[in-house]
């Protein structure tokens, strides 16, 4: 009995050394974690900057302090005499900065990430740079104030919401190199009333333009294929549609509630048509698909 008991004892002693010593290879994970990410990490003029491994260039993180009301991202920053190039604006890095009107970014700048601007109510007008390849989804998203910017050609796609009701955008041209305009991203932009689309657009997506009541005309491009579910909903000033020979398909509610919409022209008979493309706009007659005349108010003569 005494063998077992101070047996019992000694595994209990040995548990406890083996649980210290897992808490002290922790806490030395820890500091070595802790010193790499601080190293890799610093502040320059309230903009935080982070080193993108294995490279030499750097990403700006966020924000330390107040920043100006004219924010100037520079190309580059000096780490122990080298110098990094500025690539990347990280996911929520200028994330509602209302003091900043006006941002100018580095020519080597490639992307701009979710959420990057995310209801900036101050900012006024945008110059992305030709670097750019991608503005990720959100990025410019509630910036109310914003009325111009001009779009690098380098751009294939706007993404999601990335200018999700910017109620002062009044117009905006899409570089040619874009073929998407993915859902919602310019929903709500409620003073656009001029798009210039390009020529190799092939998509407008779901509500892409969904409540832009000042949008009068759409001169939509060749390329375009498919006009998905509400894209152009509710748009209560939109005149006239002519479509192209390319377009395949147009989306559920694709001009619901376009209350002013009197005019629609779509070439190919072919066309697949989704549910309720019309619905509840009352200005429009009939339109015509193919050779053939749709009628979508019965007037006295055709009972």
């Amino acid at each position: 009995m005494f063998y077992f008991f101070n047996s019992k004892k000694k595994f209990y002693i040995c548990k406890e050394k083996v649980n210290v010593m897992k808490r002290f290879i922790f806490y030395l994970c820890f500091l070595v974690v802790s010193f790499a990410v601080s190293a890799q990490s610093l502040t320059q003029n309230g903009l935080i900057f982070s080193v993108i491994e294995g490279t030499s260039q750097v990403s700006v993180k966020g924000i330390r302090g107040s920043l100006p009301q004219n924010l100037v991202i520079p190309t580059s920053i000096d780490i122990e005499g080298k110098p990094y190039l500025v690539t990347l604006i990280e996911e929520e890095g200028f994330s509602m900065c209302s003091e900043v009107k006006k941002v100018t970014f580095p020519n080597c700048l490639i992307r701009i990430g979710k959420r990057a601007f995310y209801m900036c109510d101050g900012i006024l007008d945008l110059n992305i740079p030709q670097s750019v390849a991608y503005i990720e989804k959100e990025a410019f998203f509630m910036c109310k104030t914003l009325n111009t910017i001009s779009l690098p050609s380098s751009l294939t796609s706007i993404e999601e919401r990335a200018f999700w009701s910017c109620t002062s955008l009044s117009f905006i041209k899409i570089p040619e190199s874009v073929k998407t305009i993915n859902r919602e991203a310019f929903f709500g932009c409620s003073a656009l009333s001029s798009v210039e689309f390009n020529k190799g657009l092939e998509v407008i997506d779901r509500l892409a333009f969904g409540s832009c009541f000042t949008l009068m005309n759409l001169d939509l491009p060749n390329s375009l294929v498919v006009v998905g579910d509400q894209a152009f909903w509710n748009c209560t000033s939109l005149l006239e549609v002519n479509f192209s020979p390319s377009i395949t398909k147009i989306g559920d509610s694709a001009f619901g509630q376009c209350s002013a919409l009197n005019k629609v022209v779509i070439p190919s008979k072919n066309v697949v048509m989704g549910e309720n493309v019309f619905e509840y706009c009352p200005e429009l007659v009939s339109y015509k698909k193919g050779n053939e005349i749709i009628k979508l108010i019965l007037t006295l003569e055709d009972i």
